[in-house]
């Protein structure tokens, strides 16, 4: 039996589902079903009352049939669309599991617990658009405090995007960081930290790379145990601009001019960070930076004071008060000859850490704890 859409195909935001909820069949048409009711309320909290659910697999008899999506937004090219559970991966290239357990199900299985919220294009699509995943009603009726997260975080920021977009005709453009990695000469590395110096917070993380973990035909004595060895140095003053280095220099003299510079930094500037009281302030200590710690930030921190209920990832920070697509996975596959991705990928961390605790900031300052 198919199961006809919802809403007027005209409208600027787009609902994908995968296949019908369960109690579909009985009014003919999407989301019609209890739990569609449960969805239609998050939507109205999040500000959003005019929108069109369509699905990919319409014909519940008929497993098989699968709707032609892409030409259906290409024809109608609605510039926002949140897609629901699995049904992402068909658009979203990034949500398809790089590495496939046994058990893997191309049904079931997605990466939507690292892309939900994130702000993603789709190569089959024509035209300017936004696709924001999230999580499907099923999922925040079996973990109802998902839904204010869902609301807030992901609605909240499609309805910001359609606000947007109607006010400007056109979309938002994502986040423009520029990721400093390449420097003329070491002079001008310095130059930049010195630059930094005149900064109300300097946004900090240390990179490390670890003992690699025990084969079965190579056992690895210090993994687990070592803390690490700082390989880069992440920094910004600005959300728009960080600069990334190597910590540890070819040559000693160089080294220890960079660490003079860095302490002067570190010692006249605060410093800010995503767990810097527990890591990168550690790593600091232990190569004899002072640092006072009483002058310094910690996203994480903050985090907990303001959302203790929450998760304190800067993962979930991201998605919460920044519009930066997920890139976590972007820290992983670099090596010690090619630190290229590494490197952007510090500086990432550094200029989302710093555009959360300006956010955070004025959070603070609304509730009267600053």
């Amino acid at each position: 039996m198919y199961i006809h859409s919802k809403g007027s195909p005209s409208s600027s935001c787009w609902v994908i589902v995968d296949r019908p909820l369960t109690g579909d069949v009985d009014k003919g048409y999407l989301y019609s079903a209890p739990m569609g009711y449960v969805f239609d309320k998050m939507m109205q909290d999040a500000g959003i009352n005019d929108y069109h659910v369509t699905c990919r697999r319409p014909d519940v008899d008929n497993v098989q049939s699968i709707a032609n999506i892409e030409g259906k937004l290409n024809q109608y090219k609605p510039p926002v669309i949140i897609t629901l559970g699995v049904a992402g991966k068909w658009l979203i290239k990034e949500m398809n599991p790089k590495y496939k357990k046994a058990k893997y199900s191309e049904d079931q299985d997605s990466e939507i617990t690292k892309y939900a919220g994130s702000l993603m294009t789709s190569g089959d699509l024509t035209y300017p658009h936004y696709i924001i995943p999230t999580f499907e009603p099923q999922d925040i009726i079996r973990q109802w405090k998902m839904r204010d997260i869902v609301v807030s975080c992901d609605l909240g920021k499609a309805a910001s995007e359609l606000a947007y977009w109607r006010a400007n005709g056109t979309l938002q453009p994502l986040p423009q960081r520029e990721h400093k990695i390449d420097f003329e000469s070491f002079d001008e590395l310095l130059f930049i930290i010195d630059s930094m110096l005149h900064s109300p917070i300097i946004s900090n993380d240390i990179e490390t790379v670890y003992p690699r973990a025990a084969t079965k035909t190579s056992p690895s004595q210090f993994y687990k145990i070592l803390p690490g060895y700082p390989v880069t140095l992440g920094l910004a003053d600005r959300i728009d601009y960080g600069i990334s280095f190597d910590f540890f220099r070819e040559s000693t003299v160089e080294t220890r001019e960079l660490w003079k510079h860095l302490q002067k930094l570190f010692w006249e500037v605060p410093q800010l960070g995503q767990n810097f009281f527990n890591f990168d302030a550690c790593f600091f200590e232990m190569l004899g930076f002072r640092i006072p710690l009483e002058k310094c930030q910690d996203t994480l921190i903050r985090h907990h004071l303001l959302w203790a209920e929450l998760k304190h990832t800067l993962q979930f920070q991201t998605r919460q008060y920044t519009r930066e697509p997920y890139y976590k996975d972007e820290g992983h596959g670099w090596s010690m000859k090619n630190m290229r991705m590494l490197k952007t990928y510090n500086v990432k961390d550094v200029c989302v850490t710093l555009e959360i605790y300006q956010a955070q900031e004025l959070e603070l300052k609304e509730r009267g704890l600053l």
